[in-house]
């Protein structure tokens, strides 16, 4: 949603200082992730912890415990 609002921004933005795109696609594109940025969505996830030990240990390759308390944004 942020990354949508700011593209939109930088939309409008670019529109009202000139009538050509190379401006805008210059910006989108500096701030749109990269490949290697988004290669975390190429991981296995496991929902529950037990699958994924068992895996982890027939593959031998470690695994990431991700726990956290709380809203991922803070509290409003």
């Amino acid at each position: 949603m942020h990354r949508t609002v700011v593209v939109f921004c930088l939309a409008a933005a670019a529109l009202a200082q000139q009538p050509d795109d190379t401006a805008f696609t210059a910006q989108r594109d500096a701030i749109l992730p990269s490949g290697e940025e988004l290669a975390w969505r190429a991981l296995p996830w496991r929902p529950e912890l037990g699958t994924a030990l068992a895996e982890g240990n027939r593959a031998n390759k470690p695994i990431l415990l991700w726990a956290m308390n709380g809203h991922p944004l803070g509290q409003c």
